[in-house]
């Protein structure tokens, strides 16, 4: 029994930490999980640096990252919570620096602006 209790604790606490921040602003006592490893930036292709306010915790650079390099044209990306900082390459032919800050602040409480 003590064995079936523990299992039903942790299935029901898995689903919180695998949504973590969710669609909600973060609360960083809830949502301190790390940011998922990034790739250096490729060398080639155009630029952009934004800064990005209402990041609290990995999770949110990570959806950040995720969401940017579903836009067609991205070369890669990186995003760092702590200073607010997002780097992105990426082809200026398919893609554009407005596209980039549409797709961010379309994230919900995140607000993305060039550098």
């Amino acid at each position: 029994m003590k064995h079936l209790f523990v299992l039903a604790s942790l299935a029901l606490a898995a689903p919180s930490i695998a949504l973590a921040c969710g669609d909600k602003k973060c609360d960083k006592a809830a949502c301190a999980l790390p940011a998922a490893e990034q790739a250096p930036l490729p060398a080639d292709g155009t630029h952009a640096s934004l800064v990005v306010t209402g990041m609290s915790c990995g999770s949110c650079a990570t959806k950040i990252h995720t969401a940017l390099m579903g836009v067609k044209g991205v070369k890669g990306a990186t995003v760092d919570h702590a200073t607010g900082a997002v780097e992105v390459a990426f082809d200026a032919k398919a893609t554009s620096t407005e596209a980039l800050l549409a797709t961010v602040n379309g994230l919900g409480h995140f607000s993305a602006k060039l550098k």
